[in-house]
């Protein structure tokens, strides 16, 4: 992979590791190539030894142990060097810039011992360097009485902000990593210090879930959690627990061994089947191989022209959206994206639809339209807006030809995909898409409107319109990107064997092309 600005912390809670299995630990260190590994929940010395097992290369930081009686470690990230543990606290990092340092304390208790370390220099940190924070112990407190929050250690965390010139990140490891929130406090002084949060995913509720977390150096993280499930044998098609079991009992237990078996062999198996046996070989040689698998002549898109499709994504301010408040069209021939965005009214919808509808009519009605679960969202989403404010343009936008590739590829059952779920982002890595680092989650983006909805006239409220532009671009690209790895898939059915198994053995080819 290449090198990256941002940090990639793979969090890997320590009841999940208990539980996953070791091929299963390795596969999710392969798929998201962790910089390193954090491990929150209980304090478990064989979880963490687990986890430094199945990375030797990579550091592991599993805070609740302690570093040799210190409760704070602390370590240093460089995009050309990875990370590297700080074993003199008081060294400075120099002048870099562009890092992560990365302080990680051994419960909320020693907050106050981090806050002096820094405050009299015992302790530095890079200038210019943003700083992330692990409490592995932290969760915010939910009053039912008073329906509001409060966040323990907060003096303490504001005296860290302080302390630290530079943006601070705080992991919260009894957060579910959906959690994504900008705190207010006030230091001793009566200063105002703001503190990003997000969650480490070590709450036990939800299933056990690995998650990588991407830290960019303006100090926003952004979280890809993946169920522990959908890696190791369990990842694959038709292959539940008891599925997985029944295969490790015979031998295998790896999606490499399985990929390397005889369909004949697999199917031999008790309560298997041929059918169930050739769809798991087929998705092992997918996951392994990272190249899509097409089982159908039939095209996923019906283009016009000769011209290929524009990709479409919209943002709204939530799942039962009141606007729709950006449209990001990319458009492959040109190589050029556009973006329609509602920057100034926040509660009127109008604008920015019509702005998107009346350019896309009036330049682009003849080309077809593609989105990424476009049926269930986008597509409604937008009917609904032009039958409500523009009724005049709806008759003209249904004559436009749409198309769904996750309904062609997924519901459909189109093709088998590399990606560890069928999210866009997911598929998308796993087809080597090279993604921009925004630090942002489809949820984040309409946190962010909401606020502003709320506070249209505060300029604290008001989003990072760039940032947020990227995010929509980079989604319509990594569409166009799947798309293309689609369209330039090999299409067999999977009764071919693929690799031809252990024994070199093919049964039913059925090639396509």
């Amino acid at each position: 992979m290449a090198a990256t600005q941002a940090l990639r912390a793979l969090t890997l809670p320590s009841g999940a590791l208990r539980r996953a299995s070791r091929p299963a630990v390795r596969d999710a260190l392969g798929y998201f190539d962790p910089h390193m590994v954090v491990v929150p929940g209980q304090r478990d010395p064989r979880a963490h030894a687990s986890a430094r097992e199945a990375c030797p290369e990579t550091p592991v930081v599993h805070p609740q142990l302690g570093r040799g009686g210190e409760p704070v470690s602390q370590y240093r990230f460089r995009p050309d060097t990875g990370v590297r543990e700080v074993t003199d606290p008081g060294e400075t990092g120099g002048e870099e810039t562009g890092g992560v340092d990365i302080l990680a304390v051994q419960s909320t208790d020693s907050l106050a011992r981090l806050r002096r370390q820094l405050e009299t220099g015992e302790r530095r940190t890079a200038s210019g360097a943003v700083t992330v924070l692990v409490v592995p112990d932290l969760s915010v407190e939910w009053d039912t009485t008073t329906l509001s929050t409060e966040l323990p250690g907060r003096a303490e965390l504001a005296g860290l902000g302080t302390a630290l010139s530079e943006p601070v990140t705080v992991l919260a490891g009894g957060q579910q990593t959906e959690y994504s929130h900008e705190w207010s406090l006030t230091d001793d002084e009566g200063q105002p210090v703001s503190l990003r949060m997000a969650g480490l995913g070590a709450t036990g509720r939800g299933g056990a879930t690995f998650a990588q977390l991407t830290c960019t150096p303006r100090g926003t993280v952004a979280a890809e959690a993946v169920g522990a499930d959908r890696f190791g044998l369990t990842s694959l098609t038709d292959v539940g627990p008891a599925t997985a079991d029944r295969l490790r009992e015979h031998g295998y237990r790896t999606v490499d061994e399985l990929r390397d078996a005889a369909v004949s062999d697999l199917a031999a198996l008790p309560g298997l089947g041929r059918s169930t046996a050739e769809t798991i070989h087929a998705h092992a040689e997918v996951i392994q191989s990272g190249d899509p698998l097409v089982l159908t002549n039939r095209a996923p898109v019906k283009t016009r022209n000769g011209q290929p499709p524009l990709c479409l994504d919209i943002e709204t301010d939530g799942l039962t959206p009141t606007i729709i408040w950006q449209f990001g069209v990319y458009d492959p021939v040109t190589d050029r994206y556009r973006a329609f965005l509602q920057r100034t009214d926040p509660t009127d919808p109008k604008p920015a639809l019509e702005s998107f509808v009346t350019w896309f009519l009036a330049e682009h009605a003849d080309r077809a339209v593609l989105t990424w679960n476009g049926e269930q969202f986008d597509y409604p989403c937008i009917e609904r807006f032009l039958r409500q404010y523009l009724p005049g343009y709806l008759d003209a936008w249904n004559e436009v030809w749409t198309y769904d590739l996750y309904r062609w590829a997924v519901r459909e059952g189109n093709a088998l995909l590399p990606g560890r779920t069928n999210k866009l982002d997911h598929v998308a890595r796993a087809l080597d898409y090279d993604g921009a680092d925004t630090g942002l989650t489809g949820a984040q983006t309409a946190a962010a409107y909401q606020e502003f909805m709320r506070n249209p006239d505060s300029e604290a409220a008001e989003p990072d319109w760039e940032r947020h532009k990227a995010y929509c671009e980079d989604d319509c690209r990594a569409l166009w990107h799947v798309y293309e790895s689609i369209i330039g898939a090999r299409r067999r059915d999977v009764t071919d064997s693929g690799s031809g198994g252990a024994r070199g053995t093919q049964t039913g080819l059925t090639d396509f092309q």
